[in-house]
């Protein structure tokens, strides 16, 4: 018995102890500190969303999301890439890391800054986006990927809207699901893939494409169509993830979308670079509902060249299909600054 009233002790010492221990490590302390993923490197892969292309290679690209000009030039459509507003998601990324692309790079930066390569391309589909990552593993200039690197992928909106058009290989409506299915799963198995590499990779489900004025033209059962499609992308995707959170990071355009177009006030029916904007700009024409299958002819549309006063805030559409960069863009951007971040990467 003597023993007992120490040993009691001793343990509610321990137990006391241990508590504090518990506590300290739940406020961040070091026993539990996780170091903030900070990448030497941000590699875009993907499609039109993601990308900038710098036509006159004068480090001053356009992008496909509507384009800003330079101050005091509202007329003559000399594009300014690197304002604030009119920056696509993969820039705000870049931007909260100290990187930049050099298909933006107006201030001249040095090679050791434009540490942000852009893969993704006007047209990608799912089967584009491993001769993406081929193309930067061959590319001798630079160190092949490894664990400091960030990846976003983002594509499959081209491939919702060539499965849907494709009625010889796919003709039944079951078809066409289960062929947009299967290719979310290879996005994700092959994000999967690289993130066994040792970069730590950023993925975004595409936005329901049944929603765009594009899918809508076509008829509201098929638009209902690629609503069905869309989802069973977004499924396919995130099924074949590995996604515990270390390696990586889902991201949601669709919802973002979604929420945009049921609850932002904005104008999600007109286009704010339409067929007349294009044919005025540089004679292309585009479809009668305004889906631009040329990607110049999507670049030269600006704040200067829209359809109305309004449309560079107000409208969510650039066309039929794409997004414009101050509304879904710039939300997809702090969303992907807000998982690098906080993700244990």
């Amino acid at each position: 018995m003597t023993f007992l009233f120490p040993a009691r002790q001793l343990l509610r010492g321990l137990g006391a102890a241990l508590l504090s221990a518990g506590l300290l490590a739940a406020c961040g302390g070091s026993t539990s500190r996780v170091d903030e993923f900070r990448p030497a490197r941000l590699i875009v892969l993907g499609d039109e969303i993601s990308a900038l292309v710098d036509r006159d290679n004068n480090g001053n690209g356009y992008n496909f999301a509507m384009n800003g000009l330079n101050t005091g030039d509202t007329t003559n459509g000399t594009i300014a890439c690197n304002l604030t507003v009119q920056e696509i998601w993969v820039q705000r990324l870049a931007a909260q890391f100290g990187l930049a692309f050099k298909e933006c790079n107006p201030s001249a930066l040095s090679e050791d800054q434009l540490q942000a390569y852009m893969l993704a391309h006007y047209g990608a589909t799912v089967r584009t986006l491993e001769p993406q990552v081929d193309a930067f593993q061959a590319n001798i200039v630079h160190d092949p990927l490894n664990n400091k690197d960030l990846i976003t992928v983002l594509v499959g909106v081209n491939d919702i809207v060539e499965i849907f058009k494709d009625n010889l290989n796919f003709s039944a409506e079951g078809e066409k699901v289960a062929e947009a299915q299967n290719r979310g799963a290879q996005v994700g198995a092959l994000v999967n893939k690289l993130a066994g590499l040792g970069p730590r990779v950023l993925v975004s489900q595409i936005f329901d494409v049944g929603l765009s004025p594009w899918a809508l033209s076509q008829g509201s059962a098929e638009a209902k169509t690629m609503t069905s499609m869309s989802e069973a992308f977004n499924t396919g995707l995130r099924l074949a993830l590995i996604n515990d959170g270390t390696k990586i990071g889902l991201l949601s355009l669709n919802d973002i979308v979604a929420n945009l177009d049921r609850y932002g006030g904005y104008n999600t029916s007109d286009l704010a670079c339409n067929e007349d904007h294009v044919e005025t700009i540089n004679g292309v024409d585009a479809d009668a509902d305004g889906y631009l299958d040329g990607g110049d002819a999507l670049g030269t549309c600006t704040t200067a060249t829209v359809t109305s006063d309004t449309a560079a805030t107000k409208n969510l559409w650039a066309d039929g299909l794409r997004l414009i960069a101050p509304l879904a863009q710039a939300q997809l951007g702090n969303a992907a600054i807000s998982r690098a971040v906080n993700n244990p990467f």
